[in-house]
């Protein structure tokens, strides 16, 4: 039943999509949404996620509004940060074999151009905020391009059992990229 859910709710969003994507805007430097943050917390969270809903592609405004109401709804997924990514693809039925690779590099690089990256990708990256570890998230939006600065959907995982959450991450490694099949 509840993939059925899934399955219509993806069908309206695509629906939704086609009838409202008309155009998308690209942000400049002077656009940048670093103004939005205080203190490391994101304010004005909501308009963020709205705008880079709208600016995804179909498929990744599935992504991110399936990890959206997983964070509204709190939802703990036993494992690490892979896993519940995965489990945001998977539930927006995306598994494996619906998935593409556009970068596919190891934590010592090549590192991805960062105009590649689009709200909805699933990437992997050095996180410089947390000894330099390899962590993966879903990109949402850029608060500053030129510094690689970027709000992500994040998952600490582990043995935590805290919810994924909203964090700002340098994305100057990014090492590998994970999109849905169109």
């Amino acid at each position: 039943m509840q993939r059925f859910r899934f399955v219509i709710l993806k069908l309206l969003i695509l629906t939704l999509l086609t009838a409202l994507i008309s155009c998308s805007s690209v942000r400049t430097k002077s656009e940048s949404l670093s103004d939005n943050i205080h203190k490391g917390k994101i304010k004005d969270l909501e308009s963020i996620l709205d705008r880079a809903e709208e600016k995804a592609t179909p498929d990744g405004k599935v992504i991110l509004t399936i990890g959206r109401s997983m964070i509204t709804e709190r939802e703990i997924v036993i494992g690490s940060c892979w896993d519940y990514i995965n489990a945001v693809y998977n539930r927006a039925l995306y598994p494996e074999r619906k998935r593409e690779h556009p970068l596919k590099s190891k934590t010592k690089g090549p590192f991805a151009d960062v105009n590649t990256i689009q709200p909805g990708d699933w990437l992997y990256f050095i996180n410089h905020s947390f000894s330099r570890r390899d962590h993966s998230g879903i990109f949402v939006e850029w608060i500053d391009i030129d510094k690689k600065k970027a709000v992500m959907m994040s998952y600490i995982g582990g043995k935590k059992r805290s919810p994924a959450t909203y964090k700002i991450y340098n994305l100057e490694n990014v090492y590998n990229i994970i999109r849905p099949k169109p």
